[in-house]
């Protein structure tokens, strides 16, 4: 396809990358629609069910996983695509708050050591989720992204946990 006949449909990059994140749910939209659906039951479970699932996604829908490897890897957030990066910062924001919930749901429960700060480990496991994606989205042959990822978020919610 010419450039000329992309911007015959679109105003510009941001209008044609809005439309392309339209036409797909992120590995993370996924998740907090699981997550969402999910209340009540063991906030840890939810936890770790929310990062597979992101991970499962990101792993078996190679529509989803395309979509997110082009905002991830191969994009330049300036000009046209700021609204892009104000999209990606309110979805960070929208998961870390979730995260944030469930732990203060499990620090009521019991079930994780109360001196833990919430922020803090949302954002511990936005980075760790973040960069195994990150990390195999360029070169999805590198490991197993579920196994790798399953072992390394039940480590770290181990450690969260009350003993």
């Amino acid at each position: 396809m010419t450039r000329g006949a992309i911007y015959w449909h679109f105003l510009d990059k941001g209008a044609l990358l809005h439309a392309m994140m339209e036409r797909v749910k992120t590995p993370l939209e996924e998740a907090m629609l699981l997550l969402d659906a999910k209340e009540g039951g063991d906030p840890m479970h939810d936890l770790r069910e929310y990062v597979m699932t992101v991970l499962r996604v990101t792993a078996d829908d190679p529509k989803a996983r395309r979509v997110f490897e082009i905002v991830t890897l191969k994009m330049e957030f300036v000009d046209d695509a700021v609204v892009l990066r104000e999209g990606r910062r309110e979805k960070q924001e929208q998961w870390m708050q979730r995260i944030e919930t469930r732990l203060g749901q499990a620090k009521a429960l019991g079930l994780v050591r109360q001196d833990l700060d919430p922020a803090m480990v949302a954002h511990g496991m936005w980075v760790i989720l973040d960069g195994l994606i990150r990390n195999w989205l360029f070169d999805t042959e590198a490991y197993d992204l579920l196994k790798l990822g399953e072992s390394m978020m039940d480590t770290y919610l181990a450690g969260l946990r009350n003993c």
